[in-house]
């Protein structure tokens, strides 16, 4: 199994991803901003994703996002997670996705609807992010 997290501060997943590792339950990837995220979605596909919402495009984005990404980059600058949604859908092999994340406002919430699998609430304990990221990985296992 493949996990990528994503997120702008890479403190957030590191002992999640170093217990995932440790324990072999999972190869992790951590980046910090979208344009990491896809150029790494399109090299090796990932069994899940944990992201967060409000997080950069990056600066190379242009030759990595799609139509839309490209279209409203000067507009989205932190809400990258809503362009990072879209770009999944490009891919041949869409990873299972958790949202991870703090905002409760209703339009944002029902533009990731049905593109993501289930939601962390932000801040989460470590023990939080962990047990959802197995719980997901024990649903991947599963299928």
């Amino acid at each position: 199994m493949r996990v990528l997290f994503l997120d702008d501060d890479p403190d957030t997943f590191s002992s999640c991803a170093r217990a995932l590792q440790e324990g072999g339950a999972a190869e992790v990837i951590v980046v910090c901003k979208v344009d990491e995220a896809v150029r790494e979605l399109q090299d090796h596909p990932v069994d899940l994703l944990v992201m967060d919402l409000f997080i950069p495009m990056g600066s190379a984005h242009r030759g990595t996002l799609g139509p839309r990404g490209k279209e409203y980059e000067e507009h989205i600058e932190h809400l990258g997670g809503l362009v990072m949604l879209d770009e999944l859908a490009r891919l041949p092999r869409r990873p299972m996705t958790l949202l991870y994340t703090a905002c409760l406002d209703p339009v944002v919430m029902d533009l990731a609807r049905g593109q993501v699998h289930g939601r962390i609430r932000k801040p989460a304990s470590p023990d939080v992010v962990l047990r959802a990221v197995l719980n997901a990985l024990d649903d991947l296992r599963a299928r």
